[in-house]
């Protein structure tokens, strides 16, 4: 995990006060799946990114999906990705070295060299080698200190209490059926990646993992953690923000959710933004710059 299990149980228990007194209504539940409101008009196999776009028009979703307009990733979605994938690459390298070994202290020269002929394999863009190089050894002493500890107390396999790369069918809700949640902690904690700056729509998305996961496996997922990592003066920095998956969010989700499906059965074509992210690969498309 890129953050201490004591910070992640810290932030967590904010979250127990408020659902306290904001439960959760059990008609947004996921495993509700096969009655209005969590019932989609259409099933047509979206990603999370359809449902909850960055374009304020969703245009980005109408060319992809409408007219079949094909792009290169931008940079930050290129950099974004590969973060997701070192991230995973990372925890199993140290699950293989870890789960055989009771001195885990002594694995961070192995590990280092491991995963540096890992990182060769990859295809980082140009001047961001020595940050990945950098963040994944953060990763690396971050998961060998919870280790260590962990070991000289006595604790049995919660070194790594955590689960990445996660696949769940989105179908029930309209989703693909090939979705991947980040990462899922023990309790059924679901956590999400983030590059770039905190937004609002981030906490849809992770209620929509949420009830997309309480979908399949039938039981409540009441809350989730975002984890922004991002590039500052060259040095990994990286913080978590706790989400209570209220209903609220939920709503939201479904909102928006209902509002892709809408757009996509109808003749509409979106405009373009008048303000597009940075991130957006459909920019020249769109002719805005």
């Amino acid at each position: 995990m890129p953050v201490p299990n004591y910070m992640v149980a810290k932030a967590l228990r904010k979250l127990h006060a408020r659902r306290s007194y904001d439960g959760i209504d059990e008609d947004l539940r996921g495993w509700n799946w096969d009655r209005p409101p969590l019932k989609p008009r259409a099933y047509l196999g979206l990603s999370m990114y359809d449902v909850v776009s960055y374009c304020p028009t969703k245009r980005d979703v109408w060319l992809r999906r409408v007219k079949r307009v094909h792009v290169e990733p931008s940079l930050p979605m290129k950099v974004g990705s590969l973060v997701h994938e070192v991230i995973h690459g990372v925890s199993m390298i140290a699950r293989k070295y870890l789960v055989l070994n009771n001195k885990p202290w002594k694995l961070y020269g192995v590990m280092v060299e491991e995963v540096s002929k890992y990182l060769t394999g990859l295809d980082i863009p140009e001047g961001f080698e020595e940050w990945f190089k950098d963040f994944s050894e953060y990763l690396i002493t971050q998961i060998i200190s919870e280790a260590s500890w962990n070991t000289v107390g006595g604790s049995l396999n919660s070194w790594l209490p955590w689960i990445s790369e996660v696949r769940v069918d989105g179908s029930y809700l309209g989703l693909s059926k090939n979705l991947r949640i980040d990462a899922v902690m023990e309790g059924g904690l679901v956590i999400d990646f983030k590059v770039g700056k905190p937004n609002d729509i981030h906490k849809v998305m992770l209620a929509g993992y949420a009830m997309v996961l309480e979908s399949n496996v039938e039981l409540p997922i009441d809350y989730g953690m975002i984890i922004y990592i991002n590039n500052v003066g060259g040095i990994p920095r990286i913080s978590l923000e706790p989400i209570y998956l209220s209903s609220d969010l939920r709503k939201d989700f479904i909102d928006y959710r209902d509002d892709t499906i809408d757009m996509l059965l109808s003749d509409y074509e979106p405009k373009p933004a008048g303000q597009c992210p940075d991130s957006c690969p459909f920019k020249s498309i769109c002719g805005v710059r």
